[in-house]
């Protein structure tokens, strides 16, 4: 499999900075995925004029990008499809700071966005363009979802067509254009795409002539989903009963005795998924620990971290606490062999899907770390 990293500034020294394609080299990488909101803020139009997408394509080709992640916003059920939009307006304090999030009150700027990354991506030669729709709290914790996760999925299959649309439309995809990777979004703080299953009906449903839609496997997003009792040490899963699958405690019955066959099952059982043969583009490979404490239950905090978030008397407060505690908690994106897996089990996993879906490349997504050379080359070498 090839390898690539993610990369945001703070990640490398100054003097690794300036030469990201020597870095490459070094770690035998075949090029980095960079975060749209950091190139150019998501409020602004990527670029005006062909000159200025030139200019953007050869910046990011010195500096060895082969893989764009989108921009994504928050809430993109309530606002792209409206569904309860009167509440979205209420939790935004009213409907200019809705217009000023999201750039407008349609979806017309969030799409025309996507489509300039992607036309963007196509135009370096990109190996992939990251899709990413989730669903939470500008927040996190301060509210709970009161939409079902069932008409999440559903609106998020519906928001992927229109994206594919927009790009039929204005002919930016095509049999030479990128392959755009659907990361799925995790649970425990957030509802979204995020089981075997979920993209087994997708797949059933979206209109994808150059069949172009792949899946980019989050392994610390999956792990969002588990959780270990501080007491028994036995594993299970953090979510709302109504969310977990016969199939799902099948496997926490069978292996929850073990947290970290557990967490390697339940990602097999959506990575290695017989259904989507072929389907997968891309593993984003990191590590995250067994939560012993569930934070949240259906996007809002539990028992006393909400007593402590709703105490706070700012909204930088707030997010601060909140957003410490998804960074902390659940999407810290550690090094292989530093969390919940063994890294034994994830090698012979990687192995099984070389088969499953031979055109599949591994993705070291390492984007809290600062020190990424050192971080990269211990979960190199669990791989190797």
């Amino acid at each position: 499999m090839k390898d690539y990293t993610t990369l945001k500034e703070g990640c490398l020294t100054p003097a690794a900075l300036q030469d990201v394609p020597g870095f490459c080299r070094r770690f035998g990488l075949e090029g980095i995925e960079v975060f749209m909101d950091d190139v150019k803020n998501r409020t602004e139009v990527l670029f005006a004029a062909e000159t200025e997408k030139e200019a953007l394509v050869d910046r990011l080709a010195a500096g060895s990008v082969k893989r764009i992640h989108c921009s994504y916003w928050a809430y993109p059920t309530s606002f792209l499809t409206k569904h309860s939009f009167s509440q979205l307006e209420e939790r935004f304090g009213g409907l200019a700071a809705v217009r000023e999030y999201y750039g407008d009150l349609t979806g017309a700027h969030m799409y025309a966005r996507w489509c300039q990354e992607y036309e963007l991506a196509t135009a370096l030669g990109a190996q992939s363009y990251t899709f990413h729709l989730i669903d939470y709290a500008p927040i996190d914790g301060m509210w709970d979802f009161t939409i079902s996760k069932a008409d999440i999925r559903q609106a998020m299959i519906s928001m992927l067509q229109h994206f594919l649309n927009e790009l039929l439309d204005r002919g930016l995809i095509g049999p030479d254009s990128p392959q755009i990777e659907l990361e799925n979004a995790g649970w425990g703080l957030e509802h979204g795409m995020q089981t075997a299953e979920d993209y087994a009906m997708l797949y059933r449903q979206i209109y994808d002539p150059f069949h172009k839609v792949k899946l980019g496997w989050d392994i610390n997003h999956l792990l969002h989903a588990l959780g270990a009792d501080a007491g028994s040490g036995s594993a299970r899963f953090y979510l709302p009963d109504s969310e977990i699958t016969p199939e799902m405690n099948r496997l926490q019955t069978e292996y929850g005795h073990d947290p970290s066959l557990f967490a390697v099952k339940w990602l097999e059982h959506n990575i290695l998924h017989p259904d989507l043969a072929g389907k997968v583009g891309s593993i984003h490979l990191s590590d995250c620990g067994l939560k012993d404490t569930q934070y949240f239950t259906n996007g809002i905090f539990t028992g006393e971290y909400y007593q402590n978030i709703s105490a706070l008397k700012t909204w930088e407060e707030r997010e601060e606490y909140g957003v410490g505690i998804v960074l902390s908690k659940y999407d810290n994106h550690l090094v292989l062999g530093t969390g919940a897996l063994e890294p034994v089990y994830v090698k012979a996993m990687i192995g099984a899907l070389a088969v499953h879906s031979p055109e599949c490349v591994i993705l070291h997504e390492l984007k809290n770390s600062t020190d990424l050379e050192q971080d990269l080359r211990r979960q190199l070498d669990c791989i190797a």
